[in-house]
């Protein structure tokens, strides 16, 4: 019998035998209820099929597990904090049986949880050297304690991992003044799809010695290799903040008072994000306490500034600014943040109009980002399509408007039941998709591809950017063993597959 032909409890057996030792009683987890904690997503896909969660406690052994998989023929699906919206870090659901299309044997998940230490933080340097599997508040947290900032921050904070972060080059709430995720990033250590170590953890500012490697792997999705490690650039602590909730006309008036506040208080603005009143109302379903009820516009904007600077006197610029604003009639009312629990409100108030359209199951949530210049325009034209298709669909576009990454979120008509509404959301996705498209945008700007999006990304990159991806999955993954079936799959194959064809014989 061959290994592509070898039973799952075989393959089971086997890996105990070969990899138990090395990994320890923590290390190799196959009891059913075990598993369940590694094998259900934050948007409820499950696959109980797998042949085991590997749970490495080091690189040598992430190392280890990915020899044996290269060697026994067994796809690997990286995990980090099972926070992504893409169904990226568990197998295909509709494996059930531990067997794999393309001769390969079965699956395993390979968890980083264990990988959680914080290495080393250099304050003169602003580096901190960390494990894939730390949670992200936690290096905040530690970032903090040595008047360091880390600061990406979203909704998971308090659950998503380094590793995670990185290979969906997440986004946030203040990519708008730092950068994603990728903007973190000085050096990387990855084990490649055979058991090689890449180490690339150099926290130098300056290295132009050849390509640098580690921007090959950060949004990858777990596809070409496994990140272990990262050195990540911090900053000085912020010493003062100032935030805001912000009434304004309309999503155009919000853009003009972005660029009056900019020409106030310069780059402190951290955060700049959009709620609609749709979105406003539905998250507080869920908390109706956290606001007042009284609240009536629809257009509201969360501004947040940050300086590190203790004589810089944010707090009059920002009321300077706002007063422009009001004067130009871009401002209708703004509420300050007289302490820091009125600002955690303030979130609160954010993060729960999101976490509506992830607990409610008649709804969608999008991940859509355009030119910064066009979001009036995309707000507009993909609430006019959207009703054309499902008269009183409830539109809650939200998100980051300072960078253009609008979360078009819909909830079904009060009308329609959630099993109707969960039958048209494909077609209301690619809705979405194709208006942002339009305007030169993308279907993913922070959330990744994963298994959710890999149809349309055929629609979103070209076959020349497709060939070059595929290229990249074939050198580094040739048995295509590294979360297969993630990013890229049959379409964007044959979307591909002429350009890469003439790569290959040119070469």
């Amino acid at each position: 019998m061959t290994d592509s032909e070898t039973s799952p409890a075989t393959l089971r057996q086997q890996l105990n035998n070969q990899l138990g030792e090395s990994l320890g009683p923590q290390g190799i987890v196959t009891e059913p209820a075990e598993l369940l904690a590694y094998t259900r997503d934050l948007l409820g896909a499950s696959s109980p099929g797998i042949l085991a969660v590997l749970r490495p406690a080091n690189t040598e052994q992430v190392s280890l597990i990915l020899q044996w998989c290269y060697s026994h023929q067994v796809t690997v699906v990286p995990q980090g904090g099972l926070t992504g919206l893409c169904h990226a870090a568990i197998p295909a659901a509709d494996d059930r049986t531990g067997l794999v299309p393309g001769g390969l044997a079965g699956t395993v998940i390979l968890a980083l949880d264990r990988m959680n230490k914080i290495l080393s933080i250099d304050p003169l340097a602003n580096t901190m050297l960390v494990e894939a599997g730390v949670v992200l508040e936690t290096a905040r947290q530690a970032a903090e304690a040595e008047d360091r900032y880390l600061p990406l921050s979203h909704g998971a904070v308090g659950s998503s991992q380094i590793g995670g972060n990185l290979s969906t080059n997440s986004g946030g709430n203040n990519a708008l003044r730092y950068g994603t995720a990728r903007d973190q990033v000085l050096g990387l250590e990855v084990v490649l799809a055979d058991g090689s170590i890449w180490d690339g953890l150099k926290g130098l500012r300056k290295n132009t010695a050849g390509i640098d490697l580690k921007h090959v792997f950060i949004g990858a999705e777990g596809t070409l290799g496994v990140i272990t490690a990262a050195v990540l650039k911090l900053r000085p602590f912020p010493k003062r903040r100032a935030t805001a909730l912000v009434a304004t006309p309309s999503p155009d008036t919000a853009l003009a008072l972005l660029r009056v506040l900019e020409s106030q208080v310069g780059e402190t603005i951290a955060a700049f994000e959009l709620l609609s009143g749709t979105a406003l109302r539905l998250g507080l379903e869920l908390d109706s306490d956290l606001w007042p009820s009284d609240q009536t516009h629809e257009w509201q904007i969360l501004v947040e500034l940050e300086t590190p600077a203790m004589l810089h006197d944010i707090d009059a610029l920002f009321e300077a600014g706002l007063e422009e604003g009001i004067s130009q009639g871009l401002v209708a009312d703004a509420v300050i943040a007289q302490s820091s629990q009125q600002r955690e409100t303030m979130w609160r108030l954010r993060e729960i109009s999101a976490r509506y359209f992830i607990e409610n199951k008649g709804t969608l949530t999008m991940d859509t980002a355009v030119p910064v210049s066009r979001v009036p325009d995309f707000i507009v034209n993909t609430t006019d399509a959207l009703t054309d298709v499902m008269p009183g669909v409830r539109c809650a576009p939200f998100g980051h408007l300072g960078d253009g990454n609008i979360h078009f979120d819909v909830a079904r008509p009060v009308s329609m039941s959630d099993d109707e509404f969960i039958s048209r959301r494909k077609s209301l996705a690619a809705i979405i998709e194709r208006e942002s498209l339009e305007l030169g945008g993308t279907i993913s700007a922070e959330h990744g591809i994963g298994r959710l999006k890999a149809a349309s990304l055929a629609n979103c990159a070209s076959p020349v950017e497709l060939a070059l991806m595929h290229c990249l999955k074939s050198a580094l993954d040739p048995r295509a063993q590294m979360n297969p079936g993630v990013m890229l799959n049959s379409d964007s194959i044959k979307a591909a597959a002429p350009i890469q064809s003439s790569l290959q014989k040119r070469h």
